[in-house]
């Protein structure tokens, strides 16, 4: 009996293991503008002449219930530096560096997800958590 148990733990870590290491891929604006271009309910703003020189591009999508955020700075040093200024002395949020990621996520008030990928980052964010799901298998069909 208890070789089954360490059978089946050792079988549940690994699957557990397994899922927790996907890779993240950098996304393109051209991919990004392209998946939000095919759907009909969402409103795409490109601000990007808004901002400094050190954005490339600053792309908002909206549904109404959450947004999804596409920037893209000239080096990704300009990311870390705007992800510290954001988030850094923020308690809501926990930030965790991967190897090659960095995940951020709220955990009051607002839901916010945000990856970084090179000089490339993507979040979503809603003040309702119901819509939490959508949001997240929007970002999870862009590939994060």
């Amino acid at each position: 009996m208890k070789r089954i148990l360490k059978t089946l733990s050792i079988i549940m870590i690994i699957i557990l293991f397994s899922g927790c290491s996907s890779k993240i891929k950098k996304i393109s604006y051209t991919d990004f503008n392209e998946y939000f271009s095919n759907k009909t309910n969402f409103d795409i703003v490109d601000k990007t002449s808004e901002y400094d020189i050190d954005v490339r591009r600053y792309i908002e999508v909206g549904e109404g219930n959450y947004q999804i955020f596409y920037i893209e700075f000239d080096n990704e040093k300009t990311a870390d530096k705007y992800i510290d200024n954001m988030y850094k002395n923020d308690k809501n949020v926990k930030i965790k560096v991967k190897k090659d990621y960095t995940y951020i996520k709220s955990n009051k008030k607002d839901y916010l997800r945000l990856y970084k990928k090179d000089n490339v980052i993507v979040y979503g964010t809603t003040k309702n958590k119901k819509y939490k799901r959508q949001m997240k298998k929007v970002l999870k069909d862009l590939g994060y």
